[in-house]
């Protein structure tokens, strides 16, 4: 119980809301959804300055266009479920805090 009780007092409520905010920022779906809405937006510009620059390798279809349209369907699914569903508090919190508690014991290791 003692062990709960200092868990609780590791990080001030500043510094579980900073790292609250740092993982959902970082989190793995919102950069892939920036990627592929990035390269979503360039692959269309491509396909509508360009539509036919490979048009007899793709029957004519205008490739790059439905490429980009796609990537930004996909990168837009990803930052909607990131905002939707973001990371748990409570998991967050918990990591960070255990992470405290690994530096507290190696620190007082290498003393």
């Amino acid at each position: 119980m003692a062990e709960e009780t200092q868990g609780k007092d590791l990080l001030t409520q500043a510094e579980k809301d900073q790292a609250v905010k740092a993982a959902r920022n970082n989190d793995l779906r919102r950069l892939i959804a920036i990627l592929f809405i990035i390269y979503g937006v360039i692959v269309t510009i491509v396909g509508i300055v360009a539509p036919n620059m490979n048009g007899a390798d793709t029957n004519g279809i205008a490739i790059n266009l439905w490429t980009g349209i796609v990537m930004l369907v996909i990168g837009i699914a990803f930052e909607l479920w990131c905002r939707f569903k973001p990371l748990s508090a409570e998991d967050i919190i918990a990591s960070a805090e255990e992470s405290v508690r690994k530096a507290q014991v190696q620190h007082e290791g290498s003393k």
